[in-house]
This record gives C-alpha cells, sequence and structure tokens, in this order.
C-alpha cells in the first residue's frame, strides 16, 4: 500500500487499491455484514473506474476510516471527498485530509469534505458505506489555507512583495514581486493572493494591506519589519532564509551576488570574472550570469538588482527595469552610515 508522508495534523491518508481489497473488507466487515471478496471488489471497482480515489484514514498507523475524492463536473480546481470515520476528527485532522489531497497538485484549490463518524453496525445497503447520511458535516478548505508554507504581502510602490516561508515557518524560501500580473508567480501566491483578495478577476488589486497580516508567524512578522524598513532606506534586510537550490553554477553567481555591498553595483561581465579569472573564458559567462540572476528566488536578499550590464545600463531585472532603478535609488541615495 502506498504511504503518504507523515502530516503534523498526525492523520495520514494511505492510497486504496484493488490489490488492497482483503484490508478494505477487514475494516469494512466490523461494522457491516459479512460479503465476499468478489462482492467488494466490484463495488470499489465500480467507483475507481469512474475516476474517484480511495483512501483509508490512519492514526498512529491504524485504520480508522476512509476517504473517497471525487472531481465534480471534472473540475480541475475542486475536488469533493466523502470522509467516514469510526469517531470524529478534529478540525486540524481534517486540514491534514485536505493538505494530502491536495498534495503536489499545483492546480487544485479547493477540497470539500463532507464527514461522517457515524459507522452504523448492521447497515442495509452497501452503499450506506460510500453515502454520507444526514448527520455529515461539511468542511470547506483551500489550498493556501492549508498549506505548510506560509505566504505574507507587503504593499508598496509597486504593487506587493509576496514572502514565503519554508514548510516549517523558521526561515524565508522566496521573495516574489506580485506586480501587475501574475506571470512568474508560483502558484501558491497566487492562489494565496487571491484567497486574501488581492488579486481579482481583472488583476492586482493594489494598495491593500494584508488581511491575514495579525495571525503572521514570527518569521514572516520579522520579514516585513525588515523589508519595511528597507524600502524606507538606509537599512540592508537581515532576515533567515534558505540559500536557494540550483546548479552550481547558479549558486556561485548567487553567493557572489549576496557579496555585493548595500549601494555598490557590479557588472554581469565582473561577476563572471569572479567565478573564473581567465578573462577569455569569462566574457562567454556574462550572459550566464544574467540566466542565473533571472532566477533567482531570493531578490533584495541575493541583491540581483545591483548587477548591472557591462554599459552601465539597467537591463535584465524580473521586476522591471524601473523597479531596478528604484531600489539602486534607494541605496545610493542613503548608502552612508546609518544610527
Amino acid at each position: 500500500m502506498n504511504h503518504y508522508s507523515d502530516d503534523p495534523s498526525g492523520v495520514q491518508l494511505q492510497r486504496f487499491y484493488l490489490k488492497d481489497i482483503q484490508h478494505f473488507r477487514d475494516f469494512i466487515e466490523q461494522y457491516h455484514s459479512p460479503r465476499s471478496l468478489a462482492a467488494w471488489r466490484r463495488l470499489v471497482k465500480g467507483r475507481l473506474d469512474a475516476g474517484e480515489q480511495m483512501f483509508f484514514v490512519l492514526k498512529e498507523n491504524e485504520i480508522v476510516g476512509g476517504v473517497d475524492v471525487a472531481a465534480p463536473f471534472d473540475s480541475l480546481t475542486w475536488r469533493m471527498a466523502r470522509v467516514w470515520t469510526k469517531e470524529p476528527l478534529t478540525r486540524e485532522e481534517l486540514k491534514g485530509i485536505a493538505r494530502q489531497i491536495i498534495g503536489d497538485d499545483e492546480v487544485l484549490y479547493r477540497v470539500d469534505l463532507l464527514c461522517s463518524s457515524h459507522i452504523r453496525k448492521n447497515m442495509s445497503y452497501v452503499r450506506d458505506i460510500f453515502d454520507i447520511d444526514l448527520e455529515a458535516t461539511l468542511n470547506t478548505f483551500f489550498a493556501p489555507e492549508v498549506s505548510l508554507r506560509h505566504v505574507g504581502f507587503i504593499p508598496w510602490d509597486y504593487g506587493y512583495l509576496a514572502i514565503v516561508t519554508t514548510p516549517d515557518c523558521e526561515k524565508i524560501e522566496s521573495i516574489q514581486f506580485f506586480r501587475k500580473g501574475t506571470a512568474g508567480l508560483t502558484t501558491l501566491v497566487k492562489q494565496t493572493a487571491y484567497f486574501r483578495g488581492l488579486l481579482g478577476f481583472n488583476g492586482i488589486i493594489p494598495g491593500k494591506e494584508d488581511p491575514a497580516m495579525d495571525e503572521e508567524c514570527e518569521i514572516l512578522k520579522l520579514a516585513r519589519q525588515e523589508l519595511n524598513r528597507y524600502l524606507e532606506g538606509g537599512h540592508e534586510p537581515s532576515i533567515p532564509y534558505v540559500f536557494p537550490e540550483g546548479t552550481e553554477f547558479q549558486q556561485r553567481v548567487w553567493q557572489k551576488t549576496l557579496e555585493i555591498p548595500f549601494g555598490v553595483v557590479r557588472t554581469y561581465a565582473e561577476i563572471a570574472e569572479q567565478i573564473q579569472p581567465d578573462k577569455e573564458k569569462s566574457g562567454q559567462l556574462a550572459r550566464a550570469v544574467g540566466r542565473a540572476l533571472a532566477a533567482n528566488p531570493l531578490p533584495i536578499i541575493i541583491p540581483c538588482h545591483r548587477v548591472i550590464g557591462a554599459n552601465r545600463e539597467l537591463v535584465g531585472f524580473g521586476g522591471g527595469v524601473d523597479m531596478k532603478d528604484y531600489l539602486l535609488q534607494l541605496e545610493m541615495w542613503y548608502a552612508g552610515p546609518v544610527s
């Protein structure tokens, strides 16, 4: 049987396949009159053939119920799940189930859980296993609220800075420029912006305070404070972060960029020469340096805006050349000792 990774809620989903029908019968027949294995197989196969997914619900490695997941109207963004368990689950446990249903699906946005904890002995019909009774409760979860990564938004002159934490909420994983459209943003940031009312059908809704600001985890509070001080001028942000994963070359470029002092600029060619001292070879690397900086997931912290063209022109910045100019002007103006 396919086990999902541990979830902090303490509840695990275990994918059900027809080869697991014996486990299914062993659990269900505690609450139902005996039926042949073939009968159970036909019943369950019909569900799976219809495109549904089935899971066991485990707590402390013990099966306590099941989940039947379907996509209403063949939706890519919505799932309806019927959850049946021996005992009621807490909201955090239900959130864990929703989180595991969403998994790594970058499109899925909403999960509705129809929950029943009344598995009745001697049920009259096999179909009762799958159809929730009148005492069922409905719990709706959206991808942003069940994600282990937290997102915070800082409004500024160029839309929002979107800050994303690591799953343990101990460090910052990325900073993304959320400006006019959503091109270049991760799905989590787009979904969270929409969920919090910062993004509508017609695009970004600028100038709003993040409605989740008062409930942010400590690392987001610190990041918000540090980045706001940076945008006010004269302060290099100091935020715990995870150095990005990437190719060896990308990481060398990011490390050299990280070493550029506040208020100082380097050219792409100069970064290339630091990586490859042979000028003949380094001359061929300037474009590759630009591509590596374009893939930098931590702008401002890894200050790619401080890298400019060989002719001192402002080129190649994901947030826009005008934003690059703004950040450099901000630093140049305040680039002296500050109290």
